[in-house]
């Protein structure tokens, strides 16, 4: 069976797979070996973790990271892709100046990147070997969802999506981050988080600045892929989609979602691409959200109420592979259940459909 991914980092997944994973860390003890375990041209990267699995619940800071290697640089990429931490040797040599050592957004893509280049690492060897691993999953065809300057030439022949307007003639359509990540607290929400009162997320865009986003690609006949993970940025990304629309629109993640807004996606006919592998976070993903998890991760609930679903895996965040995506769903009950069956339907025909790709056998 062959499967298409329309939302991975094909150049990030490779990359990543440079550096030790700390998905499986349960502890501050447990990074600092693996890391040290680990070297890479003096560095000490590690990537995934995640501090919901780790006993201090906490993210490692800069001065842990400098104590534990006061003379390497060294840092760390949490598994969303939307925070880094950073000692100051890294800071020093990659050249950013974050006085908490913590980046976030953006600004972790370009931390790999300069990573990339002051390492000298060959960059085409690299994504070779990660295109081979994701063959070896059944995926023969991929969106990648993030694809910049730096790296336009090196992905030449791949589709993609970019968050920069000069690429979006060559690109499949325009990628705008609407908020943040669950894990980082910086998906936005229309209620408080439920472990963290007061914070609300951030929304990267006021409805005017999206509005003009959409509009530069859907006049190039572009379509937009909306990144919006937090219950108020699918509010906006419905709002702006109801007055400019493109075919092949897509939502990406919504993660926290209301019925309402589950209704008005059938509706509007907008495509959602999902990620059934994100699945596994519902435990520590309820202590965000408290009750309003009843309808969130709700993939079968959006199936029955009859939503467009594409899905991808957003990997290297989580697991690539298609078969562990849909174990994770199948053995979930209620509006988070898709069966097994399914879900490989949509990486096997579904998304290949969307785009008009022949299938692949």
């Amino acid at each position: 069976m062959k499967f298409a991914d329309l939302h991975l980092h094909a150049w990030t997944y490779s990359a990543l797979n440079l550096f030790p994973d700390l998905s499986k860390c349960t502890s501050f003890e447990e990074i600092e070996e693996t890391l040290r375990a680990h070297p890479l041209n003096n560095w000490y990267v590690g990537v995934r973790f995640n501090q919901e699995f780790l006993k201090e619940k906490q993210i490692p800071s800069k001065a842990m990271l400098d104590s534990w290697f006061p003379d390497h640089p060294a840092l760390l990429v949490r598994t969303c892709l939307h925070l880094a931490v950073l000692n100051t040797k890294a800071m020093e040599q990659l050249g950013f100046n974050a006085p908490s050592g913590v980046l976030l957004e953006e600004e972790v893509f370009n931390l790999m990147e300069k990573f990339i280049e002051v390492n000298a690492i060959p960059k085409q060897e690299v994504l070779e070997k990660g295109v081979r691993r994701l063959s070896e999953f059944g995926i023969t065809k991929f969106v990648d969802m993030h694809v910049t300057k730096e790296n336009v030439s090196l992905l030449a022949g791949f589709p993609f999506y970019t968050s920069d307007p000069e690429l979006l003639s060559d690109a499949l359509g325009l990628k705008v981050f609407l908020d943040g990540s669950l894990g980082a607290r910086t998906a936005a929400l229309t209620k408080e988080y439920s472990d963290d009162p007061r914070n609300y997320g951030k929304l990267n865009h006021t409805d005017e600045e999206l509005f003009s986003l959409v509009e530069l690609a859907h006049k190039k006949d572009k379509p937009v892929a909306l990144h919006a993970i937090g219950d108020r940025a699918i509010d906006q990304a419905l709002s702006v989609l109801k007055k400019s629309r493109h075919p092949l629109d897509r939502i990406e993640h919504l993660q926290i979602t209301r019925l309402d807004q589950i209704e008005e996606l059938a509706k509007l006919e907008i495509a959602a691409c999902i990620q059934p592998i994100f699945s596994k976070e519902l435990p520590w993903a309820t202590e965000r959200v408290g009750n309003r998890i009843e309808t969130s991760y709700a993939w079968g609930l959006m199936k029955d109420y009859g939503v467009k679903l594409l899905v991808g895996s957003d990997a290297p965040v989580d697991d690539v592979s298609p078969f562990e995506a849909a174990k994770v769903v199948d053995e979930l009950q209620g509006p988070h259940h898709l069966d097994k069956d399914f879900v490989l339907k949509l990486y096997s025909s579904d998304n290949f459909d969307f785009y008009g790709w022949e299938r692949q056998t």
